[in-house]
């Protein structure tokens, strides 16, 4: 095989050391997730803290606060790091060491039974962690944290480093020192700044730590929960009262100095969090901060019409932050979608207006508005790729969005057909998913067809799911609507996907040694 080329046309293209993000990626879930908050296109993980005093479980645990509790995950998962060795860090363990004493309580269970479902092949439960705390903060008022992916699960635990309240200051230092927390000498102030930040939200159950809180259960207290301070669900320097033995480390000074500076208090712990949720194991390389794309694909789709055209559907989301952006109205916003034909040659007729998605989306770090597209190509000459002319008003110029330069990749010569692909509905826990797709016949030889599907099982032992692949080949079954594609299907065992993750999967084709691919397909749904 020569490369991959995938519907998009092109090979993910966001990795470590590379600068840019562009459109594929393997990071586009994430990207998406971390984008957009609620409305259309919610990414989902922000309904869990939102507001940022809800319980677990969609506010049906009291006394109990989800952020507060992703925040307390992420360290103690965190926590396993060796500064001698370069090995644990915020890799997922956490989910093979809940029984243990230093992970009391129902926290880091419930919470990773939440983050499970944003679980794929392209997403690791390690990287939904650190993008959750991420998303938890900024939700409850606090600093933006910059997000990089790339991060691999462990497949068993790690040591059983966590500081517990019964432990002194000299081993909570000496603690805190191994997980890389000691600049210079500057362990005093790192170890006060980083309990402050971590404990701003939430509080501690009597029922988890008895010996650390007394006479605090009520009937509307069941678990006795005292809050850190009188603001548990703001990410502010309110903090004089959770952890007074570990502020006098260094006489005082940092919680002085937060009381008085609340800039000062979200810069540093901006600093600090960022510094956790990157203390990954040595082997593993992180990738450039990702941000929001100005203008990106979602749920793009090329298919196989029966008249033997092509149809682009989807939709173009459209990210700002200006105050431009902010007053804009998405139906007053020209979008228009230009594209090559696979000869890279354009024509007058090959462009199509996006109409703007009537649900408005929601983020925290912008505005954003998405558009959809629906457009007619011509079978026999394809497309190559496409480009994005826009605007925040009608009378406003044009921006021309390329995506880097080059145009936003797109490939026709294998496609998923979904309106003709299903599940046998009678299957309970596992069923028969059929799968259509349609093939150039006209490109060479082709050596192999198949599709990955990309689900996720049970780990013993642990919350977290681990994500397999399984091969199946695609059969030819006929012609199609079109004298250029050939049919072909495959038919596979799919396990039911209740909170079993992200499923996706690939179709793939190797032609004339060229691989060719619609990769990241979601789970079929429709019923045979």
């Amino acid at each position: 095989m020569r490369g991959i080329k995938s519907i998009f046309f092109s090979t993910f293209s966001l990795c470590a050391g590379v600068s840019g993000y562009v459109w594929p990626s393997p990071y586009d879930f994430l990207e998406d997730a971390y984008t957009v908050s609620s409305g259309f296109a919610d990414g989902g993980i922000v309904a869990g803290v939102n507001p940022c005093s809800i319980s677990p479980f969609a506010g049906l645990s009291p006394g109990r606060q989800a952020a507060s509790e992703w925040l307390r995950v992420a360290y103690h998962d965190m926590a396993t790091y060796s500064i001698d060795t370069g090995l644990g860090g915020l890799d997922a363990s956490i989910g093979f060491e809940t029984d243990r004493a230093q992970n009391v309580g129902p926290a880091m269970n419930s919470s990773l039974q939440f983050f499970r479902s944003f679980q794929s092949e392209n997403s690791s439960m390690a990287d939904v962690i650190a993008l959750s705390v991420i998303l938890a903060i900024k939700n409850c008022g606090g600093p933006s944290i910059p997000f990089r992916a790339g991060r691999i699960d462990a497949e068993n635990g790690g040591p059983e480093t966590v500081p517990e309240p019964q432990q002194d200051i000299a081993t909570h230092t000496q603690l805190f020192a191994q997980q890389g927390f000691n600049v210079s000498e500057m362990i005093k102030s790192h170890l006060p700044a980083l309990v402050a930040c971590g404990h701003t939200i939430g509080g501690i159950h009597q029922a988890d730590f008895p010996g650390s809180v007394e006479n605090a259960t009520t009937s509307t207290n069941p678990s006795g929960v005292v809050h850190f301070d009188d603001t548990f669900d703001s990410f502010d320097n309110h903090i004089p009262n959770s952890d007074a033995r570990i502020f006098q480390a260094d006489g005082n000074q940092t919680m002085s100095a937060y009381a008085k500076d609340p800039t000062l208090f979200a810069s540093q712990c901006g600093a600090l969090l960022e510094r956790m949720l990157n203390t990954v194991p040595k082997a593993v390389q992180l990738t450039d901060v990702i941000e929001p794309l100005a203008v990106k694909p979602y749920q793009l789709a090329l298919t196989l019409a029966s008249n033997g055209s092509l149809v682009l559907s989807g939709y173009i989301r459209i990210f700002g932050t200006s105050a431009e952006a902010a007053s804009a109205t998405a139906a007053d916003m020209p979008v228009i979608l230009s594209w090559l034909d696979r000869n890279a040659q354009a024509s007058a007729a090959s462009s199509v207006s996006a109409s703007a998605v009537s649900e408005a989306s929601n983020s925290l770090w912008g505005n954003a508005r998405f558009f959809q597209v629906n457009a007619i190509i011509n079978g026999q000459t394809g497309i190559s790729s496409f480009v994005v002319d826009w605007a925040f008003k009608t009378q406003d110029s044009l921006t021309h969005s390329d995506n880097g330069g080059s145009g936003f990749p797109l490939q026709d010569v294998v496609l998923y057909q979904p309106a003709n692909s299903c599940v046998d509905a009678g299957g309970v826990l596992n069923r028969n998913t059929t799968t259509y797709a349609v093939i150039r016949n006209d490109m060479g030889p082709i050596t192999a067809a198949y599709v990955d599907y990309n689900s996720n099982v049970n780990q013993v032992g642990s919350t977290s799911l681990k994500q397999i692949t399984t091969r199946i080949p695609l059969v030819h079954t006929g012609n199609s609507s079109s004298p250029l594609y050939d049919t072909y299907s495959a038919t596979f065992t799919s396990p039911a996907t209740a909170n079993q993750g992200r499923v996706t999967f690939d179709v793939v084709a190797v032609i004339a040694g060229e691989t060719y691919a619609s990769l990241n397909n979601p789970a079929i749904s429709a019923a045979c």
